[in-house]
């Protein structure tokens, strides 16, 4: 049986992002009695320690998120997630990194449990445990290598910034997934609607 926390394992979880399709900031939208960061950080603590947030505002989550997380202010902001995560890897001590998006209402710690026992499984050549979809792989639910930064900052070096540019040039084990809403991200108004359906 595997005991949680993992010492293996940090989390990371991007909270950068403009909210432009929602119009409001979304990660402090409330789903099922709490703010989706809030929700997010619970989860990771779960699995991992310790847990950073990056963000361009740690003020504004000073207050919603659980008093063991760390808050990490991005010194390059509105550049995109693959920026942020390599802001945050130096500090990193852990062979494994778990990567998330700070908009997953539906991912749970029992969901992160039953993702982290697979990284025993992960090819020795990979640099990644990723969920794949019809549209590429699920960069911001998933775990990376801490041994994948230097292939990650040649890449930025080169002028890349895309996730899906920078996993097409490496090897990624798929992290089978079972059920799919999981992954649901609530992006714009429209996601709320039907997020504040499901409550």
């Amino acid at each position: 049986m595997t005991d949680f926390p993992l010492t293996n394992l940090t989390a990371i979880i991007l909270a950068g992002g403009q909210s432009s399709r929602m119009g409001q900031d979304k990660t402090l939208l409330v789903f099922d009695g709490l703010p989706l960061l809030t929700r997010i950080c619970q989860a990771a603590q779960a699995i991992a320690t310790p847990v950073y947030v990056i963000t361009p505002w740690p003020e504004r989550y000073q207050a919603i998120i659980p008093a063991s997380c760390q808050l990490l202010q991005e010194t390059q902001p509105h550049q995109g997630p693959l920026i942020g995560f390599a802001q945050v890897l130096p500090q990193v001590k852990t062979e494994w990194v778990l990567l998330l998006a700070c908009d997953l209402p539906y991912l749970t710690p029992i969901t992160l449990q039953d993702w982290a026992v697979n990284l025993e499984k992960v090819d020795s050549d990979a640099i990644a445990l990723l969920p794949l979809s019809d549209k590429g792989w699920e960069p911001l639910a998933g775990f990376y290598r801490i041994s994948s930064f230097p292939l990650l900052q040649a890449y930025i070096a080169q002028g890349g910034q895309s996730f899906q540019g920078w996993l097409s040039l490496q090897a990624v084990t798929e992290l089978t997934i079972g059920d799919r809403s999981v992954l649901f991200n609530c992006n714009t108004v429209k996601d709320l609607e039907k997020l504040s359906k499901s409550t």
